[in-house]
C-alpha cells in the first residue's frame, strides 16, 4: 500500500485551541480507568459484601435482597445494545451520562440508610439491657412499631431497587462506548497496552471493594460508638455498609461530569484512522477501500444507519449463529458457569458468616482474599495455556469439557460445614428448668419475642434472650448476666454458643480451588466461542453470549440461591405484626446441601453440554475433512500437492482446516 501523508487540518488546529491541552487521550484514559475502577469496585465488590448487612438493617429475606444484583444484570442486558448504537455519535458524553446514572444509583443505596435505617434495639432501649431481664417490663406500642417498620422497609426496598437499576443502566457504556473511544484515540501499536492496563484495573477493583467493604463493616453504622455491649461479632451488628456506596457515588459524579465536556472526537482520531488504514486494521473489505494500484487508499464514506436498519442487518447473522449447534451448546454450557458465579458471588459472604460464626467484616476479608486471586489466577493461567499450546478452537472446547470434570470434583469442598447452633425450643429440646424459672418469676409475658435476638449461651445451648433463660441481673462493667435458670451461681456472657468448628482453613483452600478451576475455563470458552462461528458473525456471537449470560445466568443465579438459603432458616425475626424479616439463625447442614446441590447440578449440566459441543465440533471437522479429501480426489490439482491422511483417520491437528491452502486445488 502506498504511504499516506498525514497532515493536520485547520479544523484540527481550531479543535486543539478550543479544548486546550486538558482534553487529551491520556486524560480520557485516566477518566475511563476511573470509571472502570468505580464500576467494578461497586458492583463486584461492595454490593456482594454488604447484602447480608442490608438484610439485617431493613429486615429482608435473602430472596428479596438477591433482587439487587439481579436488577443490575438485567438492566445491563437490556440496554447494552441500545447504548452501543445510540451512544456511538458522542462516546465520551455517553460514558459521562452513564457514570452520572451509576453515581445516582449508588447514592440511592446510601440514602436508604439515612432515610429508612432504624435504630438498633440496643439504642432504642436501656443501655444496660434491663429490657432483656426476666424482671423487666415493656411499654412499647407494638401497633405503632409495626406500621413504621412496614412502611420503612417498603420504602428502603423501593429505593434500593431503583438504585440497582440505575447502576446497571450507568454501567452499560463503560465497556462499550468507553472501550471503542479508547480504540479511536490511541495508535494501533499502543492501544493493546492501554487495554491491558484498563482491564487489569478492572480485575483489581473487586479485591479493593472486598477489602474496603470489610473495613467499613467493622465501623458502626453511624460511624459513632456502638451501644454498650454491642460488638462486631454480635448478630445485631450493622456496619457502615453505606460508606462504600457514597464513595463510589462521589467518584462517579466527578468522572461523569468531566467526561461531559469532552468533544465527540479528539484531534488525534484522524491520525489514528490513517495509521489503522495503513496497517489494514479497520478495513472490512479491502476491495472497497483500496483504490487503483498507484493511488492512496481512501476510507469508505460513512453511511447513516437507523436502528431499524441495524436490526435488519443483524437478523441474517443472528439466524446463522442460532442455527450453529456448536455455538449454541457451548454458550448454554457457559450459562451454567455464569449462574454459579453470580449466585455464589452474592451469597458466599453470608454462607461463610453462618457456617463459621464470623462477623460480616471477617467474612468479607475471607471471600475477597480467596475468590478474587483464585479467579484472576484461573484467567491468567488459561491464557498462558492457550498461548503456550497454541490451541485452536476445537482443542479449547475439549479443555473446557475436562476442566468441567475437575471443577465437579473440586465442588465437593462445599460438603465442608459446621454444626448448627442449638437454640432452646427451636432445634433443641426446651429446657424445663429455665422454663419453670421464667414461670415462677412471672415474666414470660414480658420477655421479648422473635423481634429481638440477643442470644446467650448456657450449658451448650443458645437462648434467644436472657429473659427466656430467666436471667435476673446484668453487670454492665463485665457485660455478664447472672442468676439464670434459677441458679444463683451461674454467670454467662452474651452471644450464641461457639460450635468450635475447625474447618475454616480446609474450606478456604477448597474455595480457592473451585474459583481457580471455574475461571480457568474463561479463555478456553472465549477462544472456542470465537472460532466456532464465521469471522463475520463474531461480533453478534459475542453480543448474544453476553446477553444470554446475564439474562439466563447472572439474573436468576442470586435469586435461586437466595430463595433456597431462606429455606434453611430456623429462626426468623418476626415483628409485632407477625411479619417475617431477616433470618437470625440458619441450619448449616441445610445450607451445605443447598450449596452442593445448586453447584453440582449446574456444573454437571454444563460439563455434559461442553462434551456435546466438543464432539459436535469434532464431527463437523471430520465431515469437512472428508469432503475436502473427496474434492481433492475428484479435482484437478494445478500445483503439485500430496494429501496423506494420518493413520488414525483423523484430520491433522484436530481437523484445523485453516492450515490447508485451498487455492492450490482447482475443483
Amino acid at each position: 500500500m502506498a504511504s499516506i501523508a498525514v497532515t493536520s487540518s485547520d479544523d484540527d488546529v481550531q479543535e486543539k485551541k478550543k479544548h486546550g491541552r486538558l482534553f487529551t487521550p491520556l486524560f480520557y484514559f485516566f477518566l475511563w480507568c476511573g470509571c472502570i475502577f468505580s464500576q467494578s469496585m461497586l458492583v463486584s465488590g461492595f454490593l456482594n459484601v454488604v447484602l447480608s448487612t442490608i438484610q439485617v438493617e431493613f429486615q429482608m429475606s435473602s430472596a428479596e435482597a438477591a433482587m439487587f444484583p439481579s436488577n443490575y444484570d438485567i438492566s445491563v442486558a437490556v440496554t447494552v445494545l441500545l447504548v452501543a448504537h445510540f451512544g456511538s455519535s458522542h462516546k465520551p458524553r455517553t460514558l459521562g451520562i452513564g457514570m452520572i446514572l451509576l453515581a445516582t444509583g449508588s447514592l440511592f443505596f446510601s440514602l436508604a440508610h439515612f432515610i429508612y435505617g432504624k435504630d438498633n434495639i440496643l439504642e432504642a432501649k436501656d443501655s444496660e439491657k434491663n429490657m432483656y431481664l426476666c424482671d423487666s417490663d415493656s411499654n412499647a406500642d407494638s401497633k405503632t412499631d409495626c406500621i413504621d417498620e412496614t412502611m420503612g422497609n417498603s420504602g428502603a426496598y423501593a429505593l434500593l431497587t431503583v438504585g440497582s437499576i440505575l447502576i446497571g443502566l450507568g454501567a452499560s457504556p463503560v465497556y462499550t462506548a468507553g472501550t471503542t473511544f479508547c480504540d479511536e484515540i490511541f495508535p494501533p501499536q499502543k492501544v493493546s497496552m492501554y487495554f491491558g492496563i484498563s482491564y487489569g484495573i478492572g480485575a483489581l477493583s473487586p479485591a479493593i471493594g472486598f477489602i474496603l467493604g470489610g473495613v467499613f463493616l467493622g465501623f458502626y453504622k453511624n460511624l459513632g460508638n456502638p451501644p454498650e455491649g454491642l460488638t462486631v461479632d454480635n448478630v445485631n451488628w450493622v456496619g457502615a455498609w453505606w460508606l462504600g456506596f457514597l464513595i463510589c457515588a462521589l467518584m462517579g459524579y466527578v468522572f461523569g461530569f468531566l467526561l461531559l465536556f469532552f468533544p465527540a472526537q479528539l484531534p488525534e482520531c484522524e491520525d489514528v484512522k490513517q495509521k489503522k488504514l495503513e496497517l489494514n486494521i479497520q478495513i472490512a473489505n479491502t476491495e472497497e477501500v483500496q483504490g487503483p494500484a498507484n493511488e492512496p487508499a481512501t476510507p469508505p464514506e460513512a453511511k447513516s444507519q437507523t436502528f431499524i436498519d441495524l436490526l435488519k442487518d443483524m437478523l441474517p447473522l443472528l439466524k446463522s449463529v442460532l442455527l450453529n449447534p456448536v455455538f449454541v451448546v457451548i454458550v448454554l454450557g457457559s450459562i451454567t458457569d455464569s449462574l454459579i458465579i453470580s449466585a455464589f458471588a452474592a451469597w458466599l459472604p453470608k454462607m461463610v458468616e453462618s457456617q463459621f460464626g464470623v462477623s460480616s467484616s471477617v467474612a468479607a476479608y475471607i471471600t475477597g482474599g480467596v475468590t478474587v486471586p483464585g479467579a484472576a489466577g484461573g484467567i491468567i493461567v488459561s491464557g498462558l495455556i492457550v498461548k503456550w499450546k497454541k490451541l485452536n478452537g476445537l482443542q479449547c472446547a475439549k479443555w473446557q469439557a475436562y476442566i468441567g470434570i475437575a471443577c465437579i470434583i473440586a465442588q465437593l469442598g462445599f460438603l465442608i460445614h459446621c454444626p448448627t447452633v442449638q437454640i432452646d425450643g427451636v432445634n433443641s429440646a426446651l429446657n424445663s428448668t429455665c422454663s419453670q424459672a421464667v414461670e415462677d418469676a412471672q415474666c414470660a409475658a414480658r420477655c421479648p419475642g422473635n423481634d429481638v435476638y440477643e442470644p446467650i449461651c448456657l450449658d451448650g445451648v443458645t437462648y434467644r434472650s436472657p429473659c427466656i433463660a430467666a436471667c435476673t441481673e446484668y453487670n454492665a462493667n463485665s457485660k455478664e448476666f447472672s442468676n439464670c435458670c434459677g441458679r444463683q451461681d451461674l454467670v454467662v456472657e452474651a452471644g450464641a454458643c461457639d460450635t468450635n468448628c475447625k474447618w475454616l482453613i480446609p474450606y478456604v483452600i477448597c474455595l480457592f480451588l473451585i474459583m481457580f478451576l471455574t475461571f480457568l475455563n474463561n479463555i478456553f470458552f472465549l477462544t472456542a466461542n470465537l472460532r466456532c462461528v464465521k469471522d463475520s458473525e463474531r461480533v453478534i456471537a459475542i453480543s448474544l453470549q453476553s446477553v444470554s449470560f446475564r439474562v439466563f445466568g447472572s439474573f436468576p443465579g442470586p435469586i435461586i440461591l437466595g430463595a433456597f438459603i431462606d429455606k434453611a432458616c430456623i429462626l426468623w425475626n418476626t415483628n409485632a405484626c407477625g411479619e417475617e424479616g431477616a433470618c437470625q439463625e440458619y441450619d448449616n447442614t441445610k445450607i451445605m446441601v443447598v450449596a452442593v446441590s445448586i453447584a453440582m447440578i449446574a456444573k454437571i449440566i454444563g460439563t455434559i453440554l461442553y462434551f456435546i459441543g466438543w464432539r459436535l465440533w469434532a464431527k463437523r471437522e471430520d465431515s469437512a475433512s472428508i469432503a475436502y479429501s473427496d474434492e481433492v480426489k475428484g479435482g484437478i490439482v494445478t500445483n503439485t500437492v500430496t494429501v496423506e491422511p494420518e493413520e488414525t483417520g483423523e484430520p491433522e491437528k484436530n481437523g484445523d482446516l485453516d492450515k490447508v491452502d485451498l487455492t492450490d486445488v482447482a475443483l
